[in-house]
């Protein structure tokens, strides 16, 4: 199967962003301006025309995957927090 790296050879994807002085991980909790709720960083991807990071999460009850431009991110959280109803809906997912 196909990865992203062979269909976008040009494109940059990371599992880490420095954002506020701060390293972010794949599993890092985030706040986005403007946005309810937390989400948790997944991927940093850079092209040639554009950089945004994946995330998943938002408001109780309607988590999502989302994408948003780096400058976006409004806090990074020193400690994980989200629901534990949360967790285990993100294990099926990634089932």
């Amino acid at each position: 199967m196909p990865t992203l790296a062979d269909v976008h050879p040009d494109w940059m994807i990371f599992d880490e962003i420095q954002i506020n002085k701060r390293n972010i991980i794949s599993g890092t909790e985030i706040s986005i301006t403007s946005e309810k709720g937390r989400f948790r960083f997944i991927k940093h991807v850079i092209t040639p025309t554009a950089e945004w990071i994946d995330v998943i999460g938002g408001p109780k009850g309607s988590k999502m995957f989302r994408s948003f431009r780096p400058e976006q991110v409004k806090t990074v959280h020193w400690k994980n927090k989200l629901r534990e109803s949360f967790k285990d809906s993100e294990k099926s997912v990634s089932n």
